[in-house]
This record gives C-alpha cells, sequence and structure tokens, in this order.
C-alpha cells in the first residue's frame, strides 16, 4: 500500500494504474487479509471515478437479448425452441412483435437472469414520459 496508496482518481492515467493494481491483487493466488482490504478500497475508488464518468445504457427487451446472445456466441436460431419458429425469432428481433410473458419467462430461465430484466425501469420510463 505504501508504493501505491489510495487516492482519488482525477485523470485516465490513474485509472489504468488503479485498475492494474487491481488486477495484479485479483491475479494473486493467495491474500492477506490486508491485501483484501487493500483491494476493497482501490475497487472504491474506481467504481467512484466509474459512477462520475461512464454512463452505462440501460438495456432491456430486444436489446437486452441482441446483447445476451453476442455475449453467449449464439443466434438467433439458438432461441427458436423458446418462440417456437426462426421466423417469429426475427420477428421479435425486429420489433415486429411484441415480446410475450411466456417469452419472457422462457428466456429468463434460457440465459439464468431475472424476467425483471426484460422490462425497462419504472425510473428510465418515468424519465422518457417526462422528457417526451
Amino acid at each position: 500500500m505504501a508504493s501505491f496508496a489510495p487516492r482519488p482518481i482525477h485523470q485516465e492515467k490513474q485509472l489504468t494504474e488503479t485498475i492494474a493494481r487491481i488486477d495484479e491483487l485479483l491475479t494473486k493466488s493467495r491474500r492477506t487479509a490486508a491485501e483484501d482490504d487493500y483491494l476493497v478500497l482501490l475497487s472504491d475508488v474506481v467504481e467512484e471515478w466509474e459512477s462520475k464518468h461512464v454512463e452505462i445504457p440501460e438495456v432491456n427487451g430486444v436489446g437486452l437479448i441482441r446483447a445476451l446472445l453476442k455475449d453467449r456466441n449464439l443466434r438467433q436460431h439458438d432461441l427458436a425452441g423458446i418462440f417456437g419458429t426462426d421466423s417469429i425469432v426475427s420477428e421479435v428481433l425486429s420489433g415486429k412483435r411484441e415480446l410475450q410473458r411466456k417469452h419472457i419467462e422462457q428466456l429468463a430461465h434460457f440465459f439464468k437472469v431475472s424476467p425483471a430484466a426484460f422490462f425497462r425501469s419504472t425510473e428510465t420510463a418515468r424519465r422518457r414520459k417526462l422528457a417526451g
């Protein structure tokens, strides 16, 4: 800790250095309790910086399905069992057809995520309503 004291991040270079130190700690086969505490401190510093500088877009519905397919190296065809046919999968992903409750339940089980992930958060919906 003496060689790299946790400090607030103000520049990208500091972020890179902090993440490198975190990675170094994470790759150790064994850490002391003090190193675990140090890792928590460094992670908190990065989280604080990211909360101010990184905007993570909310992904839900069809966008979430596309992201999950890409993340898991799957194809549209892999969802045919959920939707019944490849053409229905295509229509849902193109926005021509709405997701149905039964599809959401099966998708949640298939991808091992909460069914709630497929819906826009109430905060996002409220902001869009106010903006629209």
